[in-house]
């Protein structure tokens, strides 16, 4: 474990390394990081990085490997992983969000950037991000999901919620929403399209399967 200071925004960045994780790939550091009030930067290998609660700091949170949390993962900067990123509470970013691998959450999902990701995006809760939404995979919210870009899945998309786009939305499968959508562009499903409520394209609604009511859906 190493300290230096980004003198450029004067603030400390934390180093973790192998030396700082146990055998069981959980944290055994002595620097409280449920409220670090800096960067943490792990190079700890291509493997897990656990924490038994929160990790969260002031700045960005940057990994090798994957980042797990059994409570929330949170940032005022970017949170940037060449694994996963993995949270039992929340995940939350001042700035972007970004991994190789995939994002899972138990809670929400907030960006004040963008959601990037070369797996499937999960989530318990919301999944929210000021900038576009894109995933390698699926994206899967219990939630609503609500993008200020566009949204890109390499998989169908899934809301518990509605499902809104400032931009169009594109689907490697299906499109499904409990509630309405709503995009500012196009609408495009390699699959079908479903809907509880309405759907609405600033654009062309296009789906390679049916676009109509899911049967629990409200009619009027």
């Amino acid at each position: 474990m190493t300290k230096s200071v980004d003198r450029k925004h004067k603030m400390t960045t934390l180093k973790l390394t192998i030396k700082d994780f146990g055998a069981d790939g959980y944290y055994n550091g002595s620097v409280d990081l449920a409220n670090f009030n800096g960067n943490i930067k792990i190079d700890a290998g291509a493997g897990w990085c656990r924490f038994k609660s929160s990790l969260k700091a002031a700045g960005y949170i940057s990994s090798i490997g994957t980042v797990y949390a059994a409570g929330d993962i949170n940032s005022g900067g970017p949170v940037n992983s060449s694994g996963n990123i993995v949270s039992g509470g929340i995940i939350g970013s001042g700035g972007y969000i970004s991994s190789v691998g995939y994002i899972k959450s138990g809670g929400h999902i907030y960006s004040d950037g963008i959601i990037l990701s070369g797996g499937s995006v999960k989530s318990g809760g919301d999944i929210v991000s000021v900038g576009y939404i894109v995933s390698g995979e699926g994206i899967y919210s219990h939630g609503y999901i609500d993008s200020g870009g566009y949204i890109v899945s390499g998989r169908g998309i899934y809301s518990g919620g509605c499902l809104k786009s400032a931009s169009y939305i594109n689907s490697g499968d299906d499109i499904f929403s409990a509630g309405y959508i709503d995009s500012g562009g196009d609408i495009k499903a390699i699959g079908n399209i479903r809907f509880g409520d309405y759907v609405y394209s600033g654009g062309i609604i296009k789906s390679a399967g049916t676009t109509k009511v899911w049967p629990g859906g409200d009619r009027s």
